[in-house]
């Protein structure tokens, strides 16, 4: 997965003295920010049980084609020093989801989509000239990856409904890697806020068939976590993730 990356290829830079002020503003930022992202979850969940209790709506299911556009930033700090490792990765992956959407009269549709487990790839660095030198592999993947979301109408152009989306992404970060000094990380839940735009409109041909475009953008909350050796190392990341998504689906 790509945040682990952020520790293969770093420039490595000096430890500096946090603040406590520093440390108490860096937690409650971090606190409002899950607090909104449960308040966002809470209005979606809202919708979504609102839609499918709906007598008028219009169930659609569908499959979706999507390429995942992950960028992540982060810093690692060495377990046997206080140095501090920087840097950023990014990655590509073309991954299948399947979805299932209530559409209401007003044009609004509330709905889950569920993408399976999402390899990420691995990468590996060797270090030398010091007590951790040794080969380290980098690996992870997406588990759990599910959204909830609403469609929300704003136009009509083409002959195609324009929408902007709002959801919230749950994940299952889990490490795979492979270190020299023997450490890992943990698997960690996390959740993410999506942002997008989509056009959506009946195929010409098939009984009931519909296509879907989106282009969204996700912001999932920071991975922090400590490793598993003692002293621990620890690893604090931001994942960012734009996707692209082709879908087919059929209504009743």
């Amino acid at each position: 997965m790509a945040i682990f990356y952020i520790f293969l290829k770093i420039q490595p830079v000096n430890s500096v003295e946090i603040k406590l002020s520093s440390v108490m503003k860096d937690s409650l930022l971090i606190n409002n920010l899950r607090e909104k992202m449960k308040k966002l979850a809470f209005i979606v969940i809202s919708l979504f049980l609102f839609g499918i209790q709906s007598a008028k709506a219009e169930m659609r299911v569908g499959i979706t084609g999507a390429l995942h556009m992950l960028d992540a930033s982060g810093t690692e700090t060495i377990r046997s020093s206080a140095e501090k490792n920087t840097g950023s990765h990014s990655e590509d992956a073309v991954v299948g989801e399947i979805f299932a959407e209530a559409l209401a009269d007003n044009g609004v549709a509330v709905g889950i989509a569920y993408i399976p487990t999402r390899d990420m790839g691995s990468k590996s660095r060797t270090d030398t000239g010091d007590i951790d030198a040794g080969t380290y592999k980098a690996e992870a993947e997406l588990d759990n990856v599910v959204q909830l979301y609403t469609d929300i109408p704003l136009t009509e152009a083409y002959g195609a409904s324009i929408y902007a989306k709002l959801g919230v992404q749950h994940a299952t970060i889990v490490t795979l890697e492979s270190l020299n000094s023997g450490s890992s990380y943990p698997d960690k839940d996390v959740l993410g806020v999506t942002l997008g735009l989509g056009a959506r409109g009946d195929l010409p041909y098939g009984n009931n068939l519909f296509y879907k475009f989106d282009v969204t953008y996700t912001d999932f909350e920071d991975y922090k976590a400590d490793s598993d050796s003692s002293p621990a190392n620890k690893i604090e990341a931001d994942l960012e993730d734009i996707a692209a998504k082709v879908s087919i689906g059929y209504k009743f």
